[in-house]
């Protein structure tokens, strides 16, 4: 393997390796919108239920 092909070999990586980062960070803020909306969703029902309007 010459100088070349490692240095491609190395950006390849750099490139999964960014590209599998940005993927876990979009699950992640996926994940944490779905729990605040169903956070907020229980926490509203609660009020409502508290002012028996529910």
């Amino acid at each position: 393997m010459n100088e070349d092909e490692i240095a491609r070999a190395v950006r390849h990586g750099l490139h999964q390796y960014d590209a599998d980062r940005r993927a876990a960070e979009r699950r992640w803020a996926r994940k944490t919108a779905l729990t605040l909306f169903v956070v907020a969703l229980v926490f509203g029902l609660l009020i409502l239920a508290s002012f028996g309007k529910l």
